[in-house]
Formats: structure tokens, C-alpha cells, sequence
């Protein structure tokens, strides 16, 4: 059995995953555990569910380890940078991989490997989702910010034909800013006030706002094109065969997948777009994957 795990800014996750049925998750455990906290009191925490997970599972039947978490990471070594772009800056040079092997006294058998989050997520997918039966697919995921994996026969790519600078979409020009200022909650929040002089706190309590129907479907409509024009030539240079959407703001798919894929056909692109059946444990599930030695080789 393997333990996937998907760190976030405001949670861990821990997941017992059965490597031959992937899709299937075992035992599901979630903390509530803020980026901001102090070093100690998050490492406790963190410590603290795995811990759970093992315990509960017996630590004889665990095989490995798979953390998906934001960078930026050292993956290799399992260690935080000196400084984190606002995220785990308590954690500053922890060696995370050591903290772990030593709070929990795991045998150097045991497996432990740390990838990137959003890679995580398109992995998962690729396993155990629907871009499974896809040679070339893409994955995105919509929340608080823009992530992106480009997949190659389930192997996130990080250059190529039609794959941008290490694969990622957030940092690419759109409009009068970049990608991740558009196609994430900060997006919504601002459109919704430049049009109404209100505000909201996020995508969940748009949709909710019945009396003003009209607003919140021109702004979805909005969304839809502008995501749709950003993503043609991604889609189109890469070749890609399908795409998934994740996320949050995946949730609100009723608002914006018809004319998303309208869009599309309209630029002339006949892709296929699939919302995230997975969701949440998409990134568990890919973190579970990289403790196949064989497909962990396949990563740049």
C-alpha cells in the first residue's frame, strides 16, 4: 500500500492507495494546517497525519510515500528553498524528507518522493481519470491560481513541441497581465466589482446570487472565451487530444463548459474537455504514482 499525499497552503491530505486500484481510495485523512503557522507547529501537524495514516494501516504493509506539494521545492531532496514566494517561509531550509524518515522511524526501504502539486493532479488523471485512454492530453486546474500539466503518455513533459517554459500556463502574458490574474478566483472577484461595485469572496458565492442572473452569466461567458483563446495555441501546437479541468472554479461547470467548447469548435479546435471526476484526489492519487520507481524515472 502506498500513502499520496497533497499538501496545500491551508491543509494536508493523506491518502492509503492500493497500487492496483489506483482509483479507489482506501482511507482518507485531512488536517487543517495554515502556511503562515509557525516551523514547528506545521511540521507537527504534517507529521501528525501521516503518522495517523501509518498507524492505522500498519506501517508492514507500507510500500511508499508520494507528496504532492506547491513549489518552490527541492523534489529531489525533499527540501524547502530559502525563501518561498509567501508559502511555508517558516519551513525555510527544512529538510522535509529527513524530518519525516526520523519522527516516524521509517526503514530506508520505505519510499519517499515529493513532485510538484498541479503535475500531481494531471498524473493522477492520467492514471486512474479520464485522460487514461489519451496518448497527448492536458491538465489544468482553476483556483486560486492557474496550474498546468502536459502529458505524454501519463508523463508530465516540461519542453517540446507546444509545451511552454517548464510546462506551466500561470506565467504567460494574457491581456494586460499574465494568465494567473485571469483564470483564477481573483479574476471573478474582480470582474463581479468593476461591474456591480460589490464584493464576493469567490466563485461558490457567484453562482448562488439568483436575482442577478444575468451579470453572473455574462461573467462566466467572459471567463469561458478568454480561457478558450488562451488555450488554443497550447492545444492546437501541442497536439493535444483532450483536456481536463480542475479546481474549485471547476465546480461551477454548468456555468461555463458549454461555451468553453463553443469557443473551441469556433477556433477551429475539436478537443474534447472533461471536468475532473477526480478533483481533490486526482493529486493524492498522482503523489501515490511516484513511488513506481519505473514511471519516477520518466520525470524530468
Amino acid at each position: 500500500m502506498i500513502l499520496g499525499v497533497d499538501i496545500g497552503g491551508s491543509h494536508i491530505s493523506v491518502a492509503v492507495i492500493n497500487e492496483n486500484k489506483p482509483d479507489q481510495i482506501e482511507e482518507l485523512y485531512t488536517m487543517k494546517v495554515n502556511h503562515k503557522d509557525d516551523q514547528n507547529l506545521i511540521l507537527e501537524s504534517w507529521i501528525c497525519a501521516l503518522d495517523l495514516a501509518i498507524t492505522n494501516l500498519g506501517v508492514e504493509k507500507l510500500k511508499g510515500i508520494g507528496i504532492a506539494i506547491p513549489g518552490p521545492f527541492d523534489y529531489m531532496h525533499g527540501i524547502f528553498p530559502d525563501q518561498g514566494e509567501s508559502k511555508f517561509d517558516t519551513l525555510s531550509n527544512v529538510n522535509f524528507k529527513e524530518c519525516i524518515q526520523k519522527q516516524l522511524k521509517l526503514d530506508p526501504s520505505i519510499t519517499i518522493r515529493f513532485y510538484n502539486d498541479a503535475a500531481c493532479f494531471g498524473i493522477g488523471e492520467a492514471w486512474a481519470g479520464d485522460m487514461a485512454k489519451y496518448h497527448k492530453s492536458i491538465a489544468i486546474t482553476l483556483g486560486t491560481g492557474l496550474g498546468a500539466t502536459f502529458l505524454l503518455n501519463g508523463v508530465p513533459i516540461t519542453s517540446g513541441k507546444g509545451v511552454p517554459l517548464y510546462g506551466e500556463l500561470y506565467h504567460l502574458p494574457f491581456g494586460n497581465d499574465i494568465a494567473d490574474t485571469h483564470f483564477s478566483t481573483q479574476w471573478f472577484q474582480r470582474r463581479y466589482k468593476e461591474l456591480t461595485q460589490r464584493e464576493i469572496k469567490g466563485v461558490k458565492e457567484l453562482i448562488m446570487l439568483k436575482e442577478e442572473r444575468d451579470i453572473v452569466v455574462s461573467i462566466f461567458e467572459e471567463f469561458s472565451s478568454n480561457l478558450a483563446l488562451f488555450l488554443k495555441p497550447w492545444l492546437k501546437d501541442f497536439e493535444a487530444e483532450a483536456l481536463v479541468i480542475g479546481g474549485n472554479i471547476s465546480n461551477a461547470w454548468p456555468y461555463f463548459s458549454k461555451n468553453l467548447q463553443l469557443v473551441l469548435q469556433q477556433l477551429k479546435l475539436e478537443v474534447p474537455v472533461y471536468k475532473s471526476k477526480l478533483q481533490e484526489k486526482a493529486a493524492l492519487i498522482g503523489g501515490a504514482r511516484l513511488v513506481d520507481s519505473h514511471f519516477y524515472q520518466q520525470l524530468g
